[in-house]
């Protein structure tokens, strides 16, 4: 009966070393988990810049045009400048989500090297501070939406 069961128990302490990581391993998660995460700020920021480049040439032809026949085209700067607010606000919600996302990442691959209540609480702080700033970054957009639609 012995003997049966010493597959059995090499195969669990197998798969129970495997479980955990090497302080190696999880520092070569953690850089890479960082190099992912700026490459995607970059990309977003980037999104970003074009996102508000556009805006702000919308709102320039906007503002020749209220310059050349002022009185009518007052409401298209109005609204170009609403618009452009709006846009703003949501490429700077998409760069602060990146951002958070890749904190994110990095904070839970640093948990990778721990085990038990250890890494469990570990992984928790990592999702609380995600759960945080997205909400930050929500709240920080819709005061944004309200404001250029409102924008008079």
């Amino acid at each position: 009966m012995k003997m049966k069961m010493m597959p059995a128990a090499l195969i669990a302490m197998l798969f129970l070393g495997a479980c955990q990581e090497t302080p190696q391993d999880t520092a070569k998660d953690v850089v890479a988990a960082k190099q992912d995460a700026a490459k995607d700020t970059s990309d977003a920021r980037e999104s970003k810049d074009q996102i508000v480049a556009q805006a702000n040439e919308d709102v320039a032809a906007a503002r020749e045009d209220y310059a050349d026949k002022e009185s009518s085209a007052f409401g298209k700067l109005t609204n170009a400048e609403a618009e452009a607010m709006a846009k703003t606000a949501r490429a700077d919600f998409e760069l602060a989500t990146t951002q958070a996302n890749g904190r994110a990442e990095v904070a839970r691959q640093a948990c990778g090297a721990m085990k038990g209540a250890d890494k469990d609480a570990c992984l928790s702080g990592a999702e609380a501070a995600l759960a945080s700033e997205l909400a930050d970054a929500t709240a920080t957009r819709d005061t944004a939406l309200v404001a250029a639609e409102h924008h008079e």
